[in-house]
């Protein structure tokens, strides 16, 4: 069975109708729901001319004109007045704190005596590991030769064939 899948696409992802069509009806939606809540806002804040304006008589606006100048007459009497003066400050007798000594700290450390031992045969076998490690670098150095040489010979073969 031949698969019809080219690059840039994925047998699992839709086209780009379905794709479409799912943006639209999405849109749509959100666009209905802001309608409606909008549509709700408004009739729920009541958003428009007042029905009922308060109406107040000029007795009663003239009463609280009369309070108003009332308290305003009371706080320019409380404003030229003198601030009353502080108490004075009392004066105690000066306290002696005795001194301390501090208490002493005392610092104890302790240094474990360690001794390392040393294998014997611990030089020798360093040294042994660093010649192994450098045989094998040179026996990776000659393959590599090798190869290069088998290489350029094909090389060489097939330009004399051509």
């Amino acid at each position: 069975m031949e698969s019809r899948v080219g690059p840039g696409h994925s047998s699992r992802t839709p086209s780009a109708g379905p794709r479409r069509v799912r943006a639209a009806i999405l849109s749509l939606a959100l666009g209905g729901a802001a309608a409606l809540g909008s549509y709700a806002a408004l009739g729920h804040l009541e958003v428009g001319p007042d029905e009922q304006v308060a109406q107040a008589s000029n007795a009663s606006l003239a009463a609280r004109a009369a309070q108003l100048d009332a308290m305003e007459a009371d706080l320019r009497a409380a404003l030229a007045k003198d601030v009353p003066k502080l108490p004075p400050i009392p004066k105690y007798a000066k306290v002696k704190i005795p001194r301390v000594a501090a208490p002493q700290i005392i610092a104890v450390s302790y240094v474990p005596n360690v001794k390392y031992k040393k294998d014997k045969d611990y030089e020798k076998k360093q040294r042994e590991a660093e010649k192994k490690r450098r045989e094998q670098q040179r026996e990776a150095e000659k393959k590599r030769r090798e190869e290069q040489r088998e290489a350029e010979k094909k090389r060489r073969e097939e330009q004399k064939k051509h």
